[in-house]
């Protein structure tokens, strides 16, 4: 869309207007934000031109009036959740089987579920269907619409007497007996540190084996631990290991941080100003580059 646009406004020197019978709030953003003039039959306008000078902002319909008849795919679940991730963490190019593949997903789904990612302009699609770019940022915040840390996951919440981070010194010998992935605030602050963590939460295939190990005594008031059981195993892709420790990958982890409580959303958006600036250091450059650890069992 931003070519298209700066295409028209070179060749044309006019004004664009984009004119619909209704546009959503995200293509109303994105349309802003490439200052391109736009008006629908509901009444929703955003019309500016400095010769002659004219503004003009309304607001009409925030629901389709007329909507299509087929259901559109949710972000919801465990399948969504796993294309979401890959579509975050590997940069394109790819096409809708090599996704279908590395996420073991029916090709059929990938292809609704990107459609539908399309006309909210979260991916650009080439005109053989390939996604050519994601907006990873306004897909993270897409996700977290439905995704929830502490109600899409199995959450079971613990004391620690001698503290949280004290906790995670003894997380290393774990790795031997399990899959073991720190998230939340633990992971954000590796990156992007807002204030020291007190809450200490990871991702763990035996529950019980983790909490009798490191000694937490379970609560329902003032837990500094939470151990959660996946949504899904696409939490243990491209996970970090840091002295021993398993993190999981910076998109989990800020999905993990916007939906928490306390000062974790504050954490969530650091790591996400973090990742927009040093994309190169956590995406991977192709699905080709990924390791078959990375892929999904």
């Amino acid at each position: 869309m931003a070519g298209l646009s700066r295409t028209l406004r070179t060749v044309a020197r006019v004004p664009v207007l984009v004119v619909a019978p209704w546009l959503s709030a995200r293509t109303q953003e994105v349309l802003r934000a490439e200052e391109i003039n736009y008006v629908d039959l509901t009444g929703n306008a955003w019309i500016r031109s400095e010769q002659p000078a004219v503004f003009i902002s309304s607001v009409g319909a925030t629901r389709n009036p007329q909507p299509a008849q087929r259901e559109p795919v949710r972000l919801r679940g465990a399948k969504a959740g796993r294309l979401v991730r890959t579509l975050i963490d590997v940069a394109p190019p790819y096409g809708v089987r090599e996704l279908a593949t590395a996420t073991g997903l029916n090709p059929g789904y990938v292809s609704r579920l990107l459609d539908a990612l399309d006309k909210e302009a979260l991916v650009d699609r080439s005109g053989r269907g390939e996604v050519s770019g994601v907006d990873y940022s306004g897909l993270l915040l897409r996700w977290t619409e439905a995704y929830q840390v502490f109600k899409s996951n199995e959450v079971s919440r613990f004391i620690a007497p001698e503290g949280a981070a004290q906790v995670l010194t003894k997380v290393a010998p774990l790795a031997a007996r399990g899959r073991f992935a720190v998230t939340g605030s633990f992971a954000a602050v590796r990156r992007a540190p807002v204030a020291a963590p007190t809450l200490l939460a990871a991702y763990v295939e035996d529950l019980s084996a983790v909490a009798d190990a490191l000694s937490l005594l379970p609560a329902d008031e003032g837990a500094n631990v939470v151990l959660l059981r996946p949504f899904d195993n696409a939490v243990w892709e491209r996970l970090e290991a840091d002295a021993g420790i398993a993190y999981v990958a910076p998109s989990q982890a800020v999905a993990d941080c916007l939906t928490g409580t306390g000062r974790m959303p504050a954490e969530g958006q650091a790591l996400l100003a973090w990742m927009s600036e040093n994309e190169t250091l956590w995406r991977a450059p192709s699905l080709a580059t990924l390791t078959g650890s990375d892929q999904l069992p």
